[in-house]
């Protein structure tokens, strides 16, 4: 009744294999750090590297950037400021007092800073007033100014008013220059302002160094914060390590607890269920091991004591006949316990194959009923069957039939004192509806799932029942495979229908 795995290879997955064999494996790289705590740890600490470095990076592209800007503008706008006070005769006594006054407050406002203003005549310059970087006003020319002088294009500061940068003994600064025409002189006056352009000063050299602590202490209590959170954070997962490693060794009271995270309760709800599952299967192996000890030791114990009596008894051919039967009867009982149980087994490790084609399942029906003939007239059993004609579906044939046998046979375990079974295959909506009914004591509706699992009886159920109680298990693995709908319809008191339905074509 079931299909057995074929061992036979293609070609191509010859070739396959051959390939893969001479193909070399490559090594995994194993982690140099396996604890996850240890992991974490180092990911918090890399984390705040990358912070730091990235804060060390903008530093200096401000240094360099927005700084130099910065000193830039304020060059030119100290040069507008020191222009827009040039009083407009520069002979007079009271006016030159108030412009040095004026070019003092300048000064001392924006310090460092030299202003300078001259004439210039035969390419010689005659220092007017002078304002050093201190504020200092003088009036007398100094090496700064000279040194300016001579690195500088007269033309560029001085007629264009470009902001230049100079190299000078004293350091690098930014000019800028102005000329000014003065009332009743043909001779135009000039005015230098010197700003150093000193990108590391003492403010950039403290905010370095404030930087550089800053960076000591942020890598210190990184260090500390990610050991600290490492630990915190997988101090669940290692609670939860242990539980697991409790439950391998069979504790199955455990209740696992992910600790309000979102990813530790949906892991403590996985293996919570999967506890429940082990439970569930550490229970049913016991039924197992019970069910089938109980169903192989009854029929081995019948061939035993039969066949003794065969072997010691006087030669009867009544007696003998019958003692056979019972000895063949039993023999072939213990056999379909056997393929029950391997049929199962093959359907659940997916090593069965299934052969869809088109089948008449009403002349499949109509066949598989007239098998319980002598059912009928042994044990007095009442069936009867509905099928509809031309009724065509896309299925494995000898599978659909094990499921249909299975059905009936299981109604025929269950049916109550009437002993009647009914059969119905009828035609739906594009599909084909079979049917199982029985009068028996029926199924409570908790107790109805799991009627399909393997060696579960209802209970209800008889214990001198024939069947290896792999049935409905193999039913439902059968039909699951055929895509089709299943379930049970059951009332206490009054019966079951077990039914499935298969897509018409």
């Amino acid at each position: 009744m079931s299909d057995r795995p074929t061992t036979e290879r293609s070609a191509p997955e010859q070739a396959d294999e051959s390939k893969s064999a001479t193909k070399p494996l490559r090594r995994k790289r194993l982690p140099l750090v396996k604890s996850i705590s240890a992991r974490s740890a180092i990911n918090y600490f890399l984390y705040s590297t990358i912070i730091l470095i990235m804060l060390w990076i903008a530093f200096f592209v401000g240094i360099y950037g927005f700084y130099a800007k910065m000193l830039q503008g304020d060059a030119s706008r100290i040069g507008r400021d020191a222009a827009a006070a040039f009083p407009s005769r520069i002979d007079d006594n009271s006016s030159i007092m108030l412009y040095k006054i004026r070019l003092v407050e300048i000064a001392r406002t924006n310090k460092p800073v030299a202003i300078a203003v001259f004439v210039r005549s035969d390419n010689k310059n005659n220092v007017l007033i002078l304002v050093d970087d201190m504020g200092n006003g003088i009036d007398e020319n100094n090496e700064l100014f000279d040194s300016a002088m001579s690195a500088i294009d007269f033309r560029a500061v001085f007629t264009d008013g470009t902001l230049v940068m100079v190299e000078t003994p004293y350091g690098t600064y930014l000019c800028c220059g102005s000329t000014h025409m003065q009332e009743g002189s043909e001779e135009p006056c000039y005015l230098l302002s010197l700003k150093p352009y000193d990108l590391w000063n003492d403010q950039s050299i403290w905010l370095v160094y404030t930087l550089v602590i800053c960076t000591v202490t942020v890598l210190v209590l990184s260090v500390v914060f990610a050991i600290l959170a490492s630990r915190y954070q997988t101090k669940r997962l290692t609670a939860l390590s242990d539980q697991a490693k409790r439950l391998a060794d069979g504790d199955f009271s455990i209740k696992f607890s992910g600790g309000g995270y979102t990813e530790y309760d949906n892991l403590a709800g996985a293996l919570n269920a999967a506890t429940e599952n082990m439970q569930k299967a550490e229970n049913l192996q016991r039924d197992i091991i019970a069910n089938v000890s109980h169903d192989i030791r009854t029929p081995l114990t019948m061939i035993r004591a039969y066949a003794e009596m065969l072997r010691d008894m006087p030669v009867d051919e009544k007696k003998r006949q019958k003692t056979a039967g019972v000895i063949i009867t039993e023999a072939d009982r213990l056999t379909s316990l056997v393929t029950d149980v391997l049929d199962y087994s093959r359907l659940q490790s997916g090593v069965t194959e299934f052969k869809f084609e088109p089948c008449d399942v009403s002349r499949l029906a109509t066949t598989v009923v007239g098998q319980y003939d002598i059912v009928r007239e042994h044990d007095g059993i009442n069936l009867t069957y509905d099928i509809d004609g031309g009724l065509r579906v896309n299925c494995d044939k000898q599978k659909i039939e094990r499921v249909l046998y299975n059905l009936l046979n299981n109604a025929i375990n269950y049916c109550g004192e009437d002993k009647a079974v009914i059969l119905r295959v009828k035609k739906r909506a594009g599909v084909v509806r079979f049917e199982v009914s029985d009068h028996g004591k029926g199924i409570a509706p908790d107790e109805i799932e799991a009627v399909w699992d393997r060696y579960y009886r209802t209970a209800h159920a008889k214990r001198q029942a024939v069947g290896s109680g792999l049935g409905l298990s193999i039913c439902k693995s059968i039909l699951t495979a055929h895509d089709a709908k299943y379930g049970i319809d059951s009332e206490i008191g009054k019966g079951s229908t077990f039914w499935f339905e298969l897509k018409r074509i």
